[in-house]
């Protein structure tokens, strides 16, 4: 059966689903080189088709992987396009007089210079007019239908083709059918700000069956953290990240008053929450209570508050099924310290993490759900059918003829040198005599983290390396870390309480040894040394498994620095045309585009 499943909204993605397997993943803006782009996922569609070779002729089914449209965001360009000053205005001219003084505001009112009706992907005008008919909400069905006609009419498909399923559902199947587990008992955790009908689910699988144990609809953790984000500067929806690293800067006894703020509202209550007081709103109530606390203060208590919250939930859950394996999804997910947190409960035998678990996976996650439901009816256990992500290299990959454009066009400017075939020994000497060098080679990864084949690499003992890929090549916070890709044979000499837990995606964290501290410290946290590794196996990718091993052969180190290739704020490159943009706009010393190296003649 092949099936293409699509999620439209923030960073737009598609997906290919071939007889259970996942075949090709990617997101829309690795095309149009707009970050988080939530537009109509042509590029994406068109992509994931072309490396599974199917025609549209061929598709068994197209599925959306939200039956609700959020169409005002996608009309403003709510995730593309808002600045930090926008989202202010948002809370203080939207929801503000909304939630606080009972106003009753139109949203694209608000925003009416931001409206996009040319946009990609069907009558923008028709549907515009309708939103401001109904305040900028829409009825499901109208949603559904306006995503029907364009995929039909993109694709050339029959309207009895395309289906829709629900967001948590999406979520959670992502987390469970992505992930290594079969026959064992797994909790499913979902969480995020909201999707759907709601925010937080707790499910029960067993090899067989799914069943609901709870639905949320107040769960506050995700919200609040994306309003903190907001409250200290940064960008919501985008830089949650950044105040993830920010996070640890904070010592204990500074955080303790902000810690009270946000501890005096919600509580886990068995499988869901209570409030000891409800926020009217996420951003005016804590902005008026943390007033006077210091920025990394504010930090540090909203990462412990989450961390608390997600543990005592997660614990909950897993002492009510008696299962030992916990999976999760949900763009709660992507804080990969509070997984770390969840993995060490003494309840927790294993947790997976599949790739960039937030709303970009749901392309995957509703193709799985489709799946289930489909198998399900029919009799048979989705489990035998349904093939576990095997890696995140999804996306497509890098041709001889581009490969060949890019380097006759560097090697013609005099400033450049070549080397055809250049073997992974070279590459490792180059790393270990402290150069900073991109690879960009093969599929490209589907989500938020490169691999290896999107990425920049470096020496990872040298703390030097952190200023210099910060500040003239990737423009990054000075606070933030980067991470390691380590050999998966020597997880154990660097990861301290691993439990043995596979970590192929860096989608979790994990503390560290003193070797890891001495050998891997550029790419490890500065102020509480933990990690987010990628954990390599020969299988999943053999020439950076190669290389990493030559970097080990030279140096005795089992991992190398690896952030992704990108300038800061674009997304990770897809062609070998993005990578050479970096690569002469950056302070980079050496590009590897395949199997050809380019280094700037200074090397």
């Amino acid at each position: 059966m092949n099936l293409l499943s699509i999620h439209w909204g923030t960073n737009s993605t598609a997906a290919l689903l071939v007889d259970g397997e996942i075949v090709a993943c990617t997101s829309q803006e690795r095309f149009s080189r707009i970050k988080n782009d939530e537009r109509y996922p042509r590029h994406a569609i068109e992509a994931v088709l072309a490396i599974g070779g199917v025609d549209a002729t061929g598709l068994d089914a197209v599925v959306f992987a939200d039956s609700r449209f959020d169409a005002k965001a996608v009309l403003v360009h709510k995730y593309s396009g808002f600045t930090v000053h926008d989202r202010l205005r948002e809370q203080t001219h939207f929801w503000g007089p909304q939630l606080l003084q009972g106003q009753k505001l139109s949203y694209l009112d608000v925003f009416r210079e931001k409206i996009d009706l040319e946009q990609d992907g069907g009558e923008w005008s028709k549907l515009n007019d309708h939103l401001a008919q109904s305040g900028a909400e829409i009825e499901d069905a109208i949603g559904q239908e306006f995503r029907r006609q364009a995929v039909c009419k993109h694709l050339g498909i029959e309207a009895s083709k395309v289906t829709f399923v629900d967001h948590h559902q999406a979520h959670a199947c992502h987390a469970y059918y992505g992930s290594p587990f079969q026959k064992e008992q797994v909790v499913i955790l979902t969480a995020d700000a909201w999707g759907g009908d709601c925010n937080a689910t707790v499910s029960h699988a067993n090899g067989q069956n799914i069943q609901n144990l709870a639905v949320s609809t107040n769960f506050l953790a995700a919200r609040l953290y994306r309003s903190i984000t907001l409250l200290l500067g940064m960008k919501p929806d985008e830089h949650e990240y950044k105040l993830m690293g920010l996070a640890p800067y904070a010592k204990a006894d500074q955080i303790r008053g902000a810690l009270q703020v946000f501890q005096n509202t919600q509580y886990v209550d068995d499988l869901k929450f209570g409030f000891l007081e409800q926020p009217a709103d996420q951003y005016f109530y804590f902005k008026e209570r943390l007033a006077g606390y210091r920025f990394d203060a504010i930090a540090g208590a909203v990462q412990q508050y989450t961390e608390d919250i997600l543990r005592q939930w997660a614990r909950n859950a897993l002492e009510r099924t008696g299962a030992k394996c916990l999976v999760f999804g949900g763009g709660a997910a992507m804080n990969v310290k509070a997984m770390m947190e969840i993995a060490q409960l003494p309840e927790v035998d294993d947790i997976f993490v599949c790739p960039s678990p937030s709303d970009e996976s749901l392309a995957i996650g509703a193709a799985y759900q489709f799946m289930h439901s489909l198998l399900t009816e029919q009799g048979k256990n989705p489990r035998d059918i349904l093939r576990p992500l095997q890696s995140a290299y999804l996306g497509p990959a890098l041709t001889a003829a581009e490969v060949r454009k890019s380097v006759e066009k560097l090697a013609a400017d005099g400033a450049h040198t070549v080397t055809e075939n250049c073997s992974a020994a070279h590459t490792a000497k180059l790393l270990r005599d402290g150069n900073v060098i991109a690879r960009c080679a093969g599929r490209s990864e589907f989500g938020a983290r490169a691999l290896g084949n999107r990425s920049i690499l470096a020496d990872p003992r040298s703390p030097a390396v952190v200023r210099v890929i910060n500040e003239k090549i990737k423009s990054r916070d000075f606070w933030m870390p980067f991470a390691p890709t380590i050999l998966a044979a020597r997880a154990d000499d660097y990861l301290a309480n691993r439990k043995h837990m596979r970590a192929p995606f860096m989608t979790l964290a994990f503390h560290t040894t003193r070797l890891a501290q001495a050998e891997l410290q550029a790419g490890l946290h500065p102020a509480d040394f933990t990690c987010r590794p990628q954990l390599l196996e020969a299988e999943q990718n053999p020439e950076y498994h190669a290389l990493v091993s030559a970097f080990q052969q030279l140096t005795g180190v089992g991992g190398v620095l690896n952030t992704s290739l990108n300038l800061h704020g674009e997304p990770i490159v897809q062609t070998a045309a993005d990578a050479v943009q970096v690569f002469t706009n950056s302070d980079l010393d050496g590009l590897l585009l395949d199997r050809v190296l380019i280094t700037k003649k200074r090397l």
